[in-house]
């Protein structure tokens, strides 16, 4: 069942009810006064009787003249005027003594014939009076009356439910509009919806389908670039690879060995390249979070690890102050920062040159420096220094480690950057939280 058919049969049954409610309590109302207002005709007729008997002469109420007045008789209505003593002295319907043979004083319901009447009965002075009305008649005029009320209820509900799903479709028309944008659309287009013209109400569904759609971009995004950036940078060494195969295939002895060593030395590149690879795509895919306030991370500890990962102990100094600062971020990532900093450091610096290493904390910051000696890089090199691939002047590398650690430590909401000069080869500058 789609939303409109719901909405409309939801209000309408409600609608309905109501209405149906309404209608039969008006009903009621209506039954109840109606009969009221009968009633109290009846006895005003009774009333008026007493008040024309009043200039009959007092002899026909003691008895002094014998015989009966006949009214002539009305369907429907009966009338009776008898003395105290049970002296008919007029009346209508002779055959109906069973309805109008009533003493007592009040309202009643008699039968005679099958057929129920209401009576009502006044006491005046020396004379009762009896009136009766056939509740048929009362019935019928009050079937006329429901069915006079009962109608405009009726065009009145019909009315309703038009109305109602006249506005249900109205209001469900800009996701129809929605719809059909959506089916129009072709299959690789991911670009936001428009959400003008939608009521408040859709406006934070289709927020939150832009920005699946938007992630979904970004990793598609994510995925091509990591396809062109394998094909780019996976091919030469695979190529190179393949050559000195072919060349160990051909020759013998130690020519064959040094083309088995130069193949094996490509393998090796070519899968840290992979690596490399796959870990900036994870970082750009994923969402980084900080680590708790007990599970912070000592630099010296890191620093340590990626020391002895790039076999950099002998050229790296530093004082114990970096033992006292930690990071909110993850042992294993700040590792892999630090030791794409120390490679590209030991890579591109000043052979056997030390690197300095410094730590501080700032402000709720971690601030590390990592300096090493070498060429003076101009402002146009620095700002490329973290673009894919980009080596410089020098072949060797994957391109990626500074690409890499940008990618951390701007996803854990912190900065990176470098400075050249003054006798500094390449200054590294990190700033991370530190809780």
């Amino acid at each position: 069942m789609n939303l409109r058919v719901r909405l409309v049969a939801t209000l309408g049954i409600t609608l309905m009810l109501l209405w149906g409610i309404t209608a039969a309590w008006s009903m009621r109302d209506l039954s109840t006064q109606l009969e009221h207002s009968l009633d109290q005709r009846l006895a005003q007729s009774a009333r008026m009787v007493s008040g024309l008997l009043d200039r009959v002469p007092a002899t026909s109420w003691n008895g002094e003249r014998d015989g009966t007045s006949a009214i002539p008789s009305l369907d429907g209505i009966a009338c009776r005027v008898s003395s105290l003593r049970g002296q008919v002295v007029a009346g209508t319907h002779p055959e109906m003594n069973d309805v109008l043979a009533v003493e007592a004083e009040g309202y009643r319901y008699r039968e005679h014939n099958g057929q129920r009447w209401r009576v009502y009965t006044l006491v005046d002075d020396d004379k009762r009076i009896t009136v009766a009305d056939r509740l048929k008649e009362r019935e019928a005029l009050l079937q006329q009356v429901r069915r006079a009320a009962l109608y405009p209820f009726l065009l009145a509900l019909v009315g309703s439910l038009v109305a109602l799903w006249w506005g249900v479709t109205r209001g469900l028309a800009p996701l129809s509009r929605l719809q059909w944008r959506l089916l129009s659309r072709n299959h690789d287009d991911l670009s936001a919806l428009p959400v003008r013209g939608l009521p408040g109400e859709v406006r934070p569904l289709i927020d939150s389908f832009n920005k699946l759609l938007s992630r979904t971009r970004r990793m598609l995004e994510l995925e091509q670039r990591f396809t062109d950036d394998a094909a780019h940078e996976l091919r030469t060494p695979l190529t190179a690879i393949r050559t000195h195969l072919q060349i160990a295939r051909r020759v013998d002895g130690h020519r064959q060995y040094e083309a088995l060593q130069q193949a094996e030395a490509g393998v090796d590149r070519l899968t840290k390249t992979l690596g490399q690879l796959l870990l900036l795509a994870r970082m750009e895919s994923e969402e980084i979070t900080r680590v708790s306030q007990s599970d912070l991370t000592p630099v010296g500890e890191a620093l340590a690890t990626a020391m002895a990962e790039t076999g950099s102990n002998d050229n790296c100094q530093y004082d114990q102050s970096v033992n006292l600062v930690r990071v909110a971020l993850s042992e294993a990532l700040l590792v892999t920062v630090l030791r794409n900093l120390l490679e590209n450091a030991m890579r591109h610096g000043a052979f056997g040159a030390p690197i300095e290493i410094a730590a501080q904390e700032s402000e709720g910051m971690a601030v590390i420096d990592i300096v090493s000696q070498g060429k003076t890089i101009d402002a146009e090199q620095l700002a490329r220094l973290t673009e894919r691939f980009n080596r410089g002047d020098h072949p060797q590398g994957s391109g990626l480690g500074l690409s890499i650690v940008e990618a951390i430590v701007t996803r854990v909401g912190g900065r990176v950057t470098f400075a050249s000069g003054k006798g500094v080869g390449l200054r590294v500058t990190l700033e991370l939280p530190s809780g």
